[in-house]
């Protein structure tokens, strides 16, 4: 997907296209790997776009509710964001632990938990994310 992609996606879920919006947006596919708040503020402060850590943030927060980025969680108990390709479709993400890089998983086989969860437990899933972790094909 290319940045005009992802602006349609912003507009779809009513939020305007703010130059921070574009900036993150565009940061995520160039550098193509998961970055972290904090990585994310020096580089775009480096760019002469002012913004805060608060600001960075909240775009996260809600590129990410938007279907855009999703949340990495890393075992170093930090939350970093990598850009998602196919926003709203169920799929799931291989993050290589060594250059960062999130890659999609189209496969996805959680109907038999799905089943055992509403027989057994007597419940109903409504969503469910799953991050798998290890090497990419180039770090391995």
């Amino acid at each position: 997907m290319d940045a005009n992609n992802y602006l349609i996606t912003l507009k779809e879920n009513h939020l305007k296209i703010t130059p921070r919006r574009r900036a993150v947006i565009e940061l995520f596919l160039k550098e193509g790997r998961y970055l972290g708040p904090y990585e994310i503020r020096v580089i775009l402060k480096k760019r002469s776009l002012k913004v805060g850590l608060p600001s960075v943030y909240r775009i996260l927060e809600e590129l990410e509710e938007a279907g855009i980025l999703v949340k990495v969680e890393h075992k170093n108990r930090q939350i970093y964001y990598g850009l998602c390709k196919k926003p709203h479709q169920d799929h799931h993400h291989f993050i290589c632990r060594k250059c960062k890089k999130v890659e999609e998983v189209e496969y996805c086989n959680f109907t038999g938990v799905s089943e055992f969860i509403e027989k057994n437990l007597c419940g109903k899933v409504e969503s469910h994310t799953m991050q798998i972790e290890g090497l990419c094909s180039a770090c391995k």
